[in-house]
């Protein structure tokens, strides 16, 4: 199945990976599951917008990025692309990466240049890649296995923050240096000693980086159900772990604005979506 949406009797099929934009008012949705390529919907009418090749193979992760203002959707399959949501008639641009090897994916902005950051957990390391000139504008050899990665802004400059094992840490991608290695507050959350060597079922599966109060900061989901937020500017565990915790390992995690209040909402493999709200202690 190609570039249209399950139908209701169509049992065998399963979108494991979504990400959406809106387009002139409506919405567009873009996924693919482990099997099918990606593709992208019309949500409302359920028409094929554009989809990848059929020898792309199955979807990895999918994500929604924004460059220069415009909605652009990136999905990892037998190669990475960067599809222009607006514009069905342009062909995607291959990226760096495919589904076995892309942990992460951020997006933002570098010396005023649009950047697409990847997590590459085949490597370890971290790339950075610029979106004008196509090509790498740095590497990061990565001291945690890489399970998501973000940017932020710390003191007027653009910082890399990469998530793994139990640390979060902090790179600047001007020098392609680690500025601060962590580890995170292992006391508050009660790591293993031996978590420092090695990657356990308690090591973090996903981060999401924002700002709360003016106050840059991080969101980390682990593997065993725990949600924390660091303070990138403090570096040091501010809240969490949330209770109650979900039951099994944390898939996602976002930072919104939720009726004025900034929360992050997590999911989970215990099949349950929890909003936490950042702003309270």
């Amino acid at each position: 199945m190609v570039g249209h949406l399950p139908a209701e009797d169509d049992h065998g099929y399963r979108l494991y990976s979504v990400c959406a934009a809106v387009v002139d008012g409506r919405i567009v949705v873009g996924g693919g599951n482990y099997e099918e390529p990606f593709a992208q919907w019309d949500l409302a009418s359920g028409a094929g917008r554009a989809h990848a090749r059929p020898d792309d193979g199955g979807t990895g992760k999918t994500t929604t990025v924004r460059l220069n203002g415009r909605p652009f959707f990136i999905s990892c399959g037998a190669y990475t692309y960067l599809w222009d949501v607006e514009r069905t008639d342009t062909e995607p641009v291959q990226l760096h990466g495919d589904r076995d090897t892309v942990a992460g994916i951020s997006a933002g902005t570098l010396n005023g240049r649009p950047v697409v950051v990847f997590g590459d957990c085949g490597d370890d390391r971290v790339v950075v890649w610029d979106v004008d000139t196509r090509s790498v504008f740095r590497e990061f050899p990565c001291p945690v296995p890489v399970a998501d990665v973000g940017l932020a802004m710390l003191d007027g400059r653009t910082r890399v923050v990469a998530a793994g094992g139990n640390r979060v840490i902090l790179g600047d991608p001007d020098t392609g240096a680690w500025e601060w290695e962590g580890p995170i507050d292992e006391e508050s959350i009660e790591f293993d000693e031996k978590d420092e060597e090695e990657e356990t079922e308690d090591s973090i599966s996903c981060m999401d980086v924002g700002v709360v109060g003016g106050r840059p900061v991080a969101v980390t989901g682990s593997e065993d159900g725990r949600v924390c937020v660091w303070s990138l500017k403090e570096r040091r565990l501010i809240q969490g772990p949330f209770s109650p915790e979900h039951e099994g390992e944390v898939n996602a995690v976002r930072i919104a604005d939720l009726d004025g209040h900034t929360v992050a909402v997590t999911a989970g493999q215990d099949h349950r979506v929890l909003v936490w709200d950042l702003e309270r202690n």
